[in-house]
């Protein structure tokens, strides 16, 4: 009974002492990486990685088996003939043991495993739990964790006499973790920097964001004019909307597109991902109708908005229902010739006669299948009546509007990125004819918590510009090279942009775009078909749509700046400190204790 409590008080110090050293490193990788990132970007998992194998190292070398967490908490790793630590012993223990098998192989396991679809985080997440459960089972049957199984070393109780390389070891951890902590938190201060919008640790000036931003400042189309260039080109030109559905500013420079002349005269034909199939009939009666007064066309677009999504019960997205009152406007001022076509494409419904088992059975699943079939099926169509005007804007949202994948002799790339999108299946059965278009956002995949794209160098080099709205093609730009990290799910470092986008467009910095729902008419005599819709979801689903009906009453648009960076900031900056903050606090009990 007494080896045994003395194995238990043994564990929770060795895992205090672990978790202390582990922070300490995060501290000093964050702070080494603000100093390094001044003249070149380096990713922070490989900063800690070099920080994790030389904090252990050198303490283990000079401090003879101790790391200040060990000083603290009264523990020394020797061999097990007792005598001290050697070199191998060290980096066998902190490099294949520790940093190999517990960093290593998860990050190479998530990164193979490409999460693409939300089922498979469920394998990793599997595997990591059995990965620790053994690790456990191991340390309860063997009395030790594998590191000390494969490096011939054990760790002891002994605690440090020298008061005063006590107090230096404690003085040290705090002064590493203030200062991490005051650079995490200084700069949400200053007057300029907005907690909800400006990622922090910003991307550095350096060469690197000045070469890029001197090639911005040489490359200044205007992005209507590039998109417009883009169609000299290709037949379809597909728009990939910036994160999320209701962001409205991107849809400015859509409506600037669709209003140009060029436009109605030479392109004519708006495909949207935002609406059923099912309405085809009713949104091509409602563009070529002139409605009597600004009510009557208000009323008509919100009973085709409402009624046009086939995932969700009602759409909010204000973009949606001002981007169709524009088309309206245009068409019912413009000669038949000159009238814009649009096409919904997304899979059919009926909502009016919807069930739980009817949405269920919805194929949601193949909504990208569906929707290319229906874009190629007009396109097609349009080609074999010699219709003059056969091109057409494709809207996307974020994955649906990735680009197909070849290799260098042109063939198609199998894998799990193979046959997925949309616009996939446009380019595949329409050679040549389709381009696809980024528009400047956050990577997809992470819901509200968002990050920066190649963790915020393009917004900084654009910054540089002077924040121009501008177009350009990939495959000619710095741009275009860097590793395409805009999804969750694609191999690192596999792709580069230029091989999944065509061009490339910035309009206005993350930081001025604005999140917009509700609309005229969204409610009006709509209340109880709302819920029933939302009923065939889910009951839960329902009750969440009942607040939403509250707060929309009185026809409420919701304006908002998106805040982009805030969970970001939240995690990563407040949330790290909480972290340094308590385990500064069991430190400084373990530094008070008095250690027999």
């Amino acid at each position: 009974m007494e080896n045994q409590n003395r194995l238990k008080a043994l564990f929770w110090r060795r895992a205090f002492s672990a978790w202390i050293d582990v922070v300490i490193i995060y501290c000093i990788a964050f702070l080494f990486q603000q100093l390094i990132i001044q003249l070149i970007f380096i990713e922070f998992f490989t900063v800690f990685g070099i920080t994790w194998i030389l904090y252990y190292s050198v303490c283990y070398f000079l401090l003879k088996g101790r790391t200040f967490a060990k000083i603290i908490t009264g523990l020394q790793v020797i061999e097990k003939t007792n005598s001290d630590l050697g070199i191998r012993d060290i980096l066998t223990r902190e490099i294949v043991g520790k940093f190999f098998i517990l960093v290593m192989m998860p990050a190479y396991l998530l990164n193979s495993l490409h999460l693409y679809k939300t089922s498979q985080l469920l394998i990793p997440s599997v595997f990591i739990s059995a990965f620790i459960i053994i690790m456990l089972v191991l340390f309860f049957i063997f009395k030790k964790p594998w590191w000390e199984m494969v490096s011939s070393t054990k760790t002891i109780k002994n605690p440090v006499k020298n008061r005063t390389l006590r107090l230096v070891s404690f003085l040290t951890i705090l002064c590493i973790a203030a200062l991490t902590i005051f650079v995490k938190i200084c700069p949400f201060f200053k007057e300029n920097t907005s907690f909800q919008t400006t990622f922090y640790p910003e991307y550095p000036v350096n060469s690197e964001t000045r070469k890029y931003s001197e090639f911005i400042k040489t490359h200044d189309q205007n992005p209507v004019d590039y998109i417009f260039g883009l169609f000299g080109k290709y037949d379809l030109v597909v728009l990939n909307e910036r994160i999320p559905h209701s962001e409205y500013t991107q849809y400015e420079l859509i409506t600037k597109i669709i209003s140009d002349k060029r436009f109605a005269g030479k392109i004519g034909n708006i495909y949207t991902e935002c609406g059923s199939v099912s309405y085809q009939d009713t949104l091509r009666t409602y563009l070529n109708t002139a409605f009597p007064g600004e009510d009557s066309l208000n009323k008509a677009t919100a009973f085709l908005q409402r009624n046009s999504n086939p995932i969700w019960p009602l759409w909010g997205p204000t973009n949606l229902f001002d981007l169709l009152k524009h088309v309206n406007k245009i068409n019912t001022h413009s000669a038949d010739s000159l009238k814009i076509n649009w096409y919904f494409t997304d899979i059919p419904v009926d909502w009016e006669t919807m069930t739980p088992e009817k949405w269920q059975n919805a194929p949601k699943d193949k909504r990208d299948k569906i929707m290319a079939e229906h874009i190629i099926d007009v396109y097609k169509t349009k080609l074999g009546k010699n219709e003059k005007r056969i091109k057409g804007l494709v809207i996307m949202n974020a994955r649906h509007g990735y680009g197909l994948i070849r290799d260098v002799h042109g063939n198609k790339k199998g894998h799990y990125y193979s046959k997925i999108n949309t616009t996939e299946y446009l380019m595949d059965a329409l050679p040549n004819k389709v381009c696809n278009v980024l528009i400047n956002t956050v990577p997809f995949g992470l819901g509200i918590f968002w990050g920066q794209v190649q963790n915020g160098k393009w917004d900084k080099a654009f910054s540089l510009a002077g924040n121009p709205n501008v177009g350009f093609d990939f495959e000619n730009s710095p741009f275009g090279f860097d590793n395409f990290d805009g999804a969750i799910g694609f191999p690192t470092g596999e792709l580069k942009y230029k091989d999944v986008f065509t061009g490339f467009v910035f309009y206005k910095p993350l930081e001025q775009c604005i999140n917009k729902t509700g609309f005229p008419f969204m409610l009006y005599n709509f209340n109880d078909s709302l819920i029933r819709r939302a009923k065939c979801i889910s009951e839960s689903f329902a009750g969440s749509w009942k607040d939403t009906i509250k707060y929309y009453e009185n026809d409420k648009i919701n304006t908002a700046g998106i805040p982009y960076a805030f969970f970001y900031n939240l995690l990563v900056n407040i949330g790290f400190s909480v972290i340094i903050i308590f385990t500064m606090i069991i430190c400084g009990i373990f530094y008070k204790t008095k250690i027999n």
